[in-house]
């Protein structure tokens, strides 16, 4: 079992168990690195848009270790990405996760065996695609579905269609 730290109500942070009822997840926008929008940090997870120009730099003096690019092939040249992340110590991964704009469940689980305790970036375009990713991890790994989806919405979901996609893959 993952453990992390927690905040229960108004008792402050503990470490415990992240599948705990009684847990109240915290996630931070995170708004002071340039050229990064939509962009929260969900335990050692950012959670973003594309990152812009210096935005890799500055992920990377923050101890970022890992850059997963969910967005799909052909919607930009991402050579360029791939080139600074490596250059910077970083690695760099790129899995598409939709597919004629439908979740993959194949994705979803490379993307997640990528998962470690390093701070990692995961990123689409504006972030929603992440967290349609995200309540699948969540709920693959301790969460109830609705703890998931909650969360997700926290950080950048907008579109109700992942909710029920991933509800999908979930059931599968």
């Amino acid at each position: 079992m993952n453990t992390t730290l927690i905040k229960i109500k108004d008792f402050g942070l503990i470490k415990g168990k992240i599948n705990s009822k009684k847990v109240v997840h915290m996630s931070n926008r995170v708004t002071d690195i340039p050229n990064l929008v939509h962009c929260w940090k969900f335990n050692n997870l950012y959670l973003a848009g594309q990152p812009g120009e210096g935005a890799f730099k500055e992920l990377s003096e923050r101890g970022v270790k890992k850059i997963i690019n969910i967005r799909s092939n052909g919607e930009a040249d991402f050579s360029k990405d791939k080139e600074k992340v490596e250059a910077l110590g970083m690695e760099y991964h790129h899995i598409p996760v939709l597919e004629d704009g439908i979740l993959q469940e194949k994705a979803i689980a490379d993307i997640s065996s990528k998962i470690d305790e390093s701070d990692i970036v995961v990123h689409c375009g504006s972030a929603n695609r992440v967290a349609g990713w995200l309540i699948v991890h969540l709920a693959r790994n301790g969460h109830s579905f609705d703890q998931a989806v909650k969360i997700a919405q926290d950080n950048g979901l907008s579109n109700p269609g992942f909710i029920e996609q991933a509800e999908d893959i979930l059931n599968s």
